[in-house]
């Protein structure tokens, strides 16, 4: 009875079916940028919005950090990337609300150093994306009408935690679609690494008779003489078939490991003598940084070494004409909040100053036969990729500062 003389006096208001349909169009949409828009469309009508920036949690790799989803205004200077434990997502975590940051001077004051970008860029309100109890997201937005009153300010509230749940969805649907990216390549990888396996299984045999005869028959040859050339090309050549039969095996059918504590500094340091000449040839510089306090390592020294060696020797191949190749390893600690593991890890950034790789080809050159090498067998960085899965780690490319490639992989330390 009260509810339909309530619903004879009560009209809807402007914001009131707004906010309604904003709701309606969140079941809709899982696109991150399209719902940026979306919310910034309705940011204008509720509130006189004219810039909105929209950060959300990336969860694609062990360095987790907000990321500016789009710029969706002009063209601005480079927007900042916020850290996962920066204080203004600590702040945003404990408190919950809407910031203004020229009536919440203190705050502002605060988080000064963080927010200068923004206060640059006439961002005067921010405010966070919760779901699910955990910060998922910031807005930050310039409004061309201060102050707001207490409707607006309500109703900001609740677009607020209605984007947030919308934005929420496009993460988890972005993660599914990573994580049925992930099955497909871990199955197509299962059955080349089956084929592969038959393959190099049938090869060493004649391989192995192949070399043994030509190096008989070398034995009566006079050195220096083109059938004694002959036979070291044919002999380097086996050598060289019978390196990619290993590598083959090595894919499908992993050696057992034996793993152990170790200092991952003393193994950089001797992979990296391993290259020191041929660095020095190339006129390449080496460069290390260890953070402190590094934890030992579980992990077994050789499949360790020959991930080393890989990663380096690429970064190595990539710098013909000289640079700067940098190895680092430091302690990855996160603590729990939002979609962290709370994982203690280790993390190897491999850096050099050659070309680059493309950033479309950055999930590629982990698969197996896929190279951009002339010459190359695709199978080096897919094993290092293998022998990094079977310990729960993670090896992934980012474009380095330099223009060059820089290599990361985080490591459990148990």
């Amino acid at each position: 009875m009260w509810r339909r003389i309530l619903h004879f006096f009560y009209k809807p208001t402007k914001d009131d079916n707004l906010l309604t349909e904003f709701e309606d169009t969140l079941m809709l949409v899982v696109d991150s940028e399209q719902l940026t828009n979306n919310l910034l469309s309705k940011l204008k009508e509720l509130a006189s919005v004219e810039k909105a920036f929209v950060y959300l949690v990336d969860q694609s790799g062990p360095s987790r950090t907000f990321f500016p989803v789009d710029k969706v205004s002009e063209s601005e200077s480079q927007l900042p990337v916020l850290a996962i434990n920066s204080k203004i997502a600590q702040w945003f975590r404990a408190n919950r609300q809407i910031l203004f940051f020229e009536t919440d001077q203190e705050v502002t004051s605060y988080l000064s150093s963080e927010l200068q970008p923004f206060l640059d860029l006439s961002v005067n309100l921010a405010f966070p994306l919760i779901s699910m109890d955990r910060l998922i997201g910031i807005v930050f937005l310039h409004l061309s009408q201060e102050p707001l009153n207490k409707i607006q300010i309500a109703n900001l509230q609740v677009l607020g935690k209605q984007a947030g749940l919308a934005f929420e969805n496009a993460l988890l649907f972005k993660e599914r679609l990573r994580q049925n990216e992930r099955m497909f390549r871990a199955e197509q990888l299962a059955t080349m690494g089956q084929f592969a396996a038959g393959i190099a299984h049938e090869l060493r045999n004649p391989l192995t008779a192949i070399h043994s005869t030509v190096q008989y028959l070398s034995s009566d040859f006079a050195d220096d003489t083109d059938k004694k050339k002959l036979a070291n090309d044919i002999l380097g050549e086996v050598d060289r078939l019978n390196n990619i039969v290993g590598n083959l095996l090595s894919l499908a059918q992993p050696a057992e490991s034996n793993p152990e504590e170790m200092d991952v500094r003393q193994e950089i340091k001797r992979c990296l003598n391993f290259i020191e000449a041929k660095a020095k040839s190339q006129n390449v510089k080496l460069q290390t940084d260890f953070g402190n306090n590094l934890p030992k390592l579980t992990f077994d020294q050789a499949e360790l070494r020959q991930l080393l060696l890989n990663v380096v020797m690429n970064s190595l191949q990539a710098m013909p004409d000289g640079g700067t190749l940098s190895i680092r390893a430091h302690r990855l600690t996160e603590g729990g909040h939002d979609y962290t593991s709370g994982i203690n890890r280790i993390l190897i950034q491999v850096e050099d100053e050659g070309a680059g790789i493309p950033s479309n080809m950055h999930e590629k050159i982990f698969e197996p036969f896929f190279t951009t090498k002339a010459g190359g067998t695709g199978l080096g960085l897919a094993i290092c990729n293998s022998i990094v899965r079977r310990y729960n780690g993670e090896i992934w490319v980012e474009k380095a500062k330099s223009g060059g490639t820089e290599v990361k992989i985080a490591l459990p330390v148990n």
